[in-house]
C-alpha cells in the first residue's frame, strides 16, 4: 500500500458511498422506467395478494402501509428522492476520493443535518435501528469533523 493511500476510516466510507449511489441510482432509475407501465398498480395488487398470505400482525401492517402508499404521488418522490440522495452521495464520494479540501466538510453538513430528525423519531418511537442510525451518523460526522481539522492543520489553511 502506499503511503499516499488514504486512512482505512476513509477508503471504507468512499466504498460505501460509492456503493450506495450506485444501488440508489439504479434503484431510482428502475422505477423511473417502469413509472409508465403501471407500477403503482402492479405494487398494489402485490401488496394486496401478499397480505393474504401473511398471518402475523409486523407483516399486515408493512403490507397495508405498501399498499396505501402505493400511490403515483408517493413512488414519483420515493424516485425523486432515491436519484437527488444518490447524486449527492456520488459527489460526496467523489470528493473525498479525490481529496479535495470541502469534501469531508461536505459529508458533515449532509449527515449532520438529518441527525435531529433521527432523533426526535426515535423519541417518538424508541427502537434500536432509529438509535442506530443515529449514532453511526455522529459517529460519521465526529470522524470527518477530525479528519476535516487535521487535514485544514497539514495545510496550514491553504486550499488546493
Amino acid at each position: 500500500m502506499s503511503t499516499n493511500s488514504p486512512p482505512i476510516g476513509l477508503r471504507s466510507i468512499i466504498a460505501y458511498k460509492t456503493a450506495k449511489a450506485w444501488v440508489e441510482a439504479t434503484l431510482g432509475l428502475a422505477l423511473l422506467a417502469l413509472l409508465p407501465f403501471g407500477l403503482p398498480g402492479w405494487l398494489d395488487a402485490a401488496g394486496t395478494g401478499l397480505r393474504q398470505h401473511f398471518v402475523h400482525a409486523w407483516s399486515i401492517r408493512l403490507l397495508d402501509r405498501i399498499v396505501r402508499d402505493t400511490n403515483r404521488y408517493h413512488i414519483e418522490l420515493t424516485i425523486a428522492a432515491l436519484l437527488l440522495d444518490a447524486a449527492l452521495t456520488a459527489v460526496e464520494a467523489h470528493a473525498l476520493k479525490r481529496r479535495w479540501w470541502w469534501g469531508p466538510w461536505l459529508v458533515v453538513v449532509a449527515s449532520s443535518v438529518l441527525i435531529p430528525f433521527e432523533v426526535l423519531e426515535w423519541l417518538r418511537h424508541p427502537r434500536p435501528t432509529p438509535l442506530l442510525i443515529v449514532v453511526v451518523n455522529l459517529a460519521v460526522v465526529a470522524y470527518f469533523v477530525r479528519h476535516a481539522w487535521r487535514t485544514h492543520a497539514r495545510s496550514g489553511g491553504q486550499h488546493n
